[in-house]
């Protein structure tokens, strides 16, 4: 991922605590080592943390009862689970995202009306399509929803492609 400027010129990269929370919800499933952990969030966002990130954070986790390490069988690879605690911490970081995400959506909202210009019907939908697509994010995790990815993504290459061919129209006959 490349590095970006955001509000003020200051660096804009990966959300403090993202790789906090992902390592825990990552080793909720299954026992893995930092490079297996490093690999999958490369995999599902295109961002590979550095050793010098995950290490050190399993090392804190570790400390704080949130993981533990597990025998790998192989010699020199550490691999870590979950703790209960672990599982405990997990709970909390979800339910304070869901909360963040209902708040979110009142913010989304303001930045819907005030900076795109949407009037409430426009918004409505637009809202209706983000939320469809949020509320099947739980169930396309998996080889078992490889159909069900494909269908979503389908649909969503779809929509924009019309929209950019609107856009396209509408372009042309303003300069006419």
């Amino acid at each position: 991922m490349h590095e970006r400027r955001g509000f003020g010129g200051h660096s804009v990269g990966v959300p403090r605590g993202m790789l906090y929370h992902s390592v825990l919800r990552m080793l909720d499933t299954s026992v893995m080592s930092g490079s297996e952990i490093a690999e999958e969030l490369e995999r599902r966002t295109g961002w590979r943390p550095s050793p010098g990130s995950i290490y050190p954070l399993l090392g804190r986790m570790k400390e704080r009862g949130l993981v533990v390490e597990v025998e790998s069988g192989e010699p020199g690879l550490k691999r870590f689970g979950l703790t209960d605690r672990g599982r405990e911490m997990l709970k909390e970081h979800v339910e304070r995202s869901e909360a963040f995400a209902k708040k979110f959506h009142s913010i989304r909202s303001v930045w819907n009306r005030m900076f795109r210009g949407m009037d409430e019907e426009m918004h409505v939908a637009n809202m209706r399509l983000l939320e469809a697509v949020e509320a099947l994010s739980p169930y396309l995790k998996g080889e078992g929803a490889k159909e069900a990815r494909g269908v979503i993504r389908l649909s969503i290459v779809k929509a924009a492609e019309e929209l950019e061919a609107l856009k396209k129209r509408l372009e042309s006959e303003k300069k006419e």
